[in-house]
């Protein structure tokens, strides 16, 4: 957290809100924040005075793709716990943020990371597929690449756990926990059965269950579950918690056939929600 669905959402924002707008100043105030580059100093050294040209999302991670003389693109790297907001310059800071980004037009880009997990990082160019962050990415699930003989080869060759490939950024790029049980669920498919089992049909259940799923979490902007974590560049909470058959709902009643949510314990302290009536 935050997934596709997330980073969409403030991809869309940020596009929409400061495209065109010039980094004047970039100032890092968390050591881990910048720990992809040599030093605070280098990184801002990569960005300030560029002009940002687009807005764009690879899996979880937004980018600005930076005009100038030797085009630049940063990264956002959310991890768990990554927001971004935009505010106007002389909004007072309610918590400190890992960097702030001031921007033309009096406006500040905020990246706050509570958890450290996420990070800014500055690539040469804009050829977002042949940097090292993505090289290895698997397709958009909701581009045309993600087609029916790229997810059967995919699955064929894995025999973890469903859910696990399903959150495995090599082989699609964009989900994480929260989508990979309700998109287990939608599929009718148990997230712990093995991934290169599964029949043509089931994959294609699975396949239409991705697009669905995701593509309504970008229409409600996102989740906030229940810790809420998650806000938009607005402060927002998104809305797909609302919509949650599984996530979460250990022990309730599942909604389409009232049997009690399970959920198993995986190691690290992850665990799989899921109906055993309605999933197999």
């Amino acid at each position: 957290m935050p997934e596709l669905p997330e980073a969409e959402t403030i991809r869309c924002q940020l596009e929409a809100e400061i495209t065109g707008a010039t980094i004047e100043r970039l100032e890092v105030r968390h050591r881990r924040t910048w720990r992809f580059h040599s030093s605070a100093r280098d990184l801002a050294g990569l960005v300030e005075g560029r002009r940002i040209a687009r807005v764009g999302r690879r899996g979880k991670a937004p980018y600005l793709l930076l005009d100038g003389r030797h085009p630049t693109t940063l990264i956002f790297r959310l991890g768990m716990s990554g927001l971004v907001r935009v505010l106007p310059a002389g909004a007072p800071l309610d918590r400190p943020p890992a960097a702030l980004l001031e921007l033309s037009g009096r406006k500040h880009l905020r990246f706050f990371d509570q958890r450290t997990f996420g990070a800014l990082i500055a690539r040469p160019g804009h050829d977002i597929d042949q940097m090292p962050d993505f090289a290895r990415y698997g397709p958009e699930p909701l581009s045309d690449d993600f087609t029916r003989d790229y997810l059967a080869h995919a699955l064929s060759r894995r025999a973890a756990k469903l859910e696990h490939v399903l959150m495995n950024q090599h082989v699609v790029a964009g989900i994480g926990k929260i989508y990979a049980d309700e998109i287990c669920f939608r599929a009718g498919l148990r997230p712990g059965r093995r991934a290169s089992g599964l029949t043509g049909p089931m994959r294609e259940r699975l396949r239409h269950a991705i697009r669905e799923v995701l593509a309504e979490g970008i229409d409600c902007r996102g989740s906030s579950a229940r810790d809420e974590s998650y806000h938009d560049i607005y402060g927002i909470p998104g809305r797909f918690q609302d919509r949650m058959c599984v996530y979460q709902r250990t022990g309730e009643p599942c909604r389409a056939c009232g049997a009690p949510i399970r959920r198993t314990r995986m190691p690290g302290g992850r665990g799989l929600h899921w109906c055993p009536c309605c999933q197999k």
